[in-house]
């Protein structure tokens, strides 16, 4: 039987290293980040079994915000999520995110006892995803832009975007998308979104055949125009839909953060005006 592979998440060293010998004493292969940035970097190119997540990491990144990257990326579906904190009003709204939270401090009892239940936890069935599509719910999408916003008024050279992207199909006069066709469309548009995100982006579903993207750590403004040309070149094209090949457009409308937005409904607002004016006619 394979080893469980672990990754502790803590900057306190003591404790991450703590954490990291009693789990290897009882079998599990465990790595250690000592930072947020550290975390990221090893999630992005590897997936353990298990994180063990200290929720305070510093203020550019903290602990939230890799819990939310992680339940934002489908590599990590199968990923178990243990919050550790100090703090029990820090674990509260990350309750249905996390598959189990413990409360430092930790006693080597704990941890011993914590090790055996590792070992049996089943992550949490994804209540946030369409099991279809694999994009997440609209209600999920906007708790994770309010995040990105409250991230915003901490850091304010933190720049994001939210993009609405309408998938327009030129349908023959007795050819019409029936349920199962709007499905299969938005599947295949969300299977190419997936090959090309970055760990940072979260794809949710809307109503019609509309998907909405948060794309966060922008370096500059410009770089969403990059992420939109590509992002069209990528979408537009032929579907195959219940054995015929459709041609179908990418339309998409864009807002960038600024202070200005302080709720996640005002800035998919923006981003809805701006894809009704790129569909308009004579535009």
């Amino acid at each position: 039987m394979e080893k469980i592979r672990a990754l502790i998440i803590d900057d306190d060293r003591d404790t991450a290293n703590l954490f990291s010998t009693v789990l290897s004493l009882v079998g599990f292969e465990c790595d250690v980040a000592y930072s947020a940035k550290t975390a990221l970097v090893y999630l992005a190119s590897n997936e353990p079994d298990i994180v063990l997540l200290d929720m305070r990491l510093g203020l550019e990144i903290s602990g939230i915000d890799i819990l939310y990257q992680i339940r934002s990326n489908p590599r990590f579906d199968k990923m178990r999520v243990v919050v550790i904190t100090a703090y029990p009003h820090l674990a509260a709204p990350v309750h249905d995110l996390a598959d189990l939270i413990m409360l430092k401090p930790v006693e080597v009892e704990n941890l011993q006892t914590l090790a055996s239940r590792l070992a049996e936890i089943r992550p949490k069935s994804y209540m946030f995803r369409d099991p279809v599509t694999n994009l997440y719910s609209l209600k999920f999408f906007l708790t994770r832009l309010e995040h990105a916003i409250e991230r915003m008024k901490r850091r304010p050279d933190f720049l994001f975007a939210v993009m609405i992207i309408e998938l327009g199909v030129d349908l023959p006069g007795d050819v019409s998308l029936d349920y199962k066709d709007r499905e299969q469309l938005l599947k295949t548009a969300a299977d190419i979104l997936f090959r090309g995100f970055r760990p940072t982006d979260t794809f949710g579903r809307m109503d019609g055949e509309r998907i909405v993207a948060l794309y966060e750590d922008l370096k500059q403004p410009a770089d969403i125009d990059v992420i939109t040309k590509r992002l069209r070149e990528d979408l537009t094209g032929q579907y195959e839909l219940s054995g015929r090949l459709l041609d179908v457009v990418a339309h998409t409308g864009t807002a960038l953060n600024h202070s200005g937005y302080q709720q996640a409904e005002q800035i998919l607002l923006a981003a809805t005006r701006a894809l009704e004016r790129a569909i308009a006619p004579g535009d």
